[in-house]
């Protein structure tokens, strides 16, 4: 299983740079011409379906990736720097598929209506990113697996559970970001759009990595979730978040008491939930550090 997601990794990663590249290079084509409003043919549309095929290329890349990795660490020895930072990346750039969708619809909106298209701008930085990541992810399946930092045993329970609280901290601190963005583009924030999908989108990668962790546990043969100290630790971070939690939302009540139904009338969900994720698994991580 190790070899078939180390090789499929290695060659979807390839694969995936080698659309970046062609993505690159077509857009560096098309985007004149559409700054310019001249029409789209027929072979721009059907090189857009191969940016397309090349976004799911990339989607499988990362997500056998991810999977290897998670498999990796469930015998790590212990949790290792890189592996955190690549699951984090891993997460950020599969989102962000997600984004080069809307973005690309945006524009091909745009130009079919004669309006301006800065979203441009904010597409190739995107790419670049997503292009660096396939490419760490194809040198992390090559020379990132080391057979020596592995136990005999499994980890069932530690390694997967200090990840996942890692990934919850990242989402929160994103969910949060995006609701904040609300407040500074009040004009050209949609909620139905933006608002619906960071609810969706965001909480993704926390809700994979916590299932994972919840189908290791079925696995073991111990009785319980958590041991002594894990109890304690969550216990407590449950009763921090819900005491933040409590003064973020009348702080933000008593900001917005005059425009309530302004972006606050269905910005409050996200900034619920997102600082209750962000304080909870900040709480894990920084209680499981502690000696009782």
């Amino acid at each position: 299983m190790d070899r078939f997601l180390k090789w499929g990794g290695i060659l979807l990663g390839v694969a995936a740079i080698g659309f970046f590249i062609f993505d690159f290079l077509f857009f560096q084509n098309l985007r004149p011409r559409m700054v310019a409003f001249e029409p789209v043919t027929a072979v721009d549309e059907s090189k857009i379906i191969w940016t397309g095929v090349g976004f799911l290329i990339y989607l499988g890349c990362c997500a056998i990736s991810l999977l290897r990795i998670a498999n990796f660490l469930r015998r790590a020895k212990r949790v290792i720097f890189i592996f955190l930072v690549s699951i984090l990346a891993g997460a950020i750039a599969i989102l962000f598929v997600f984004s080069d969708i809307a973005l690309l619809s945006d524009i091909g909106k745009q130009h079919s209506y004669g309006l301006s298209q800065p979203e441009w701008f904010l597409l190739y930085p995107i790419m670049v990113f997503q292009f660096f990541v396939a490419t760490f992810f194809v040198f992390l399946n090559l020379f990132g697996f080391n057979p020596e930092n592995l136990l005999e045993t499994v980890v069932f329970d530690s390694n997967i559970f200090i990840t996942a609280q890692y990934v919850g901290l990242l989402c929160g601190f994103l969910g949060l970001s995006a609701a904040a963005l609300g407040y500074i583009f009040p004009f050209s924030w949609n909620p139905n759009i933006h608002t619906i999908m960071t609810l969706v989108l965001i909480p993704l990668p926390y809700c994979l990595a916590t299932a994972y962790w919840i189908m290791t546990k079925l696995k073991d043969r111990t009785q319980g979730f958590f041991d002594e100290k894990q109890q304690l630790d969550v216990g407590r971070s449950a009763f921090w978040t819900l005491v933040l939690d409590v003064i973020i939302m009348s702080v933000l009540f008593i900001l917005n008491f005059n425009n309530l139904r302004g972006v606050t009338s269905i910005n409050w969900l996200p900034i619920f939930l997102f600082s209750s994720l962000f304080l909870f698994s900040l709480g894990n991580l920084y209680f499981g550090q502690q000696n009782v």
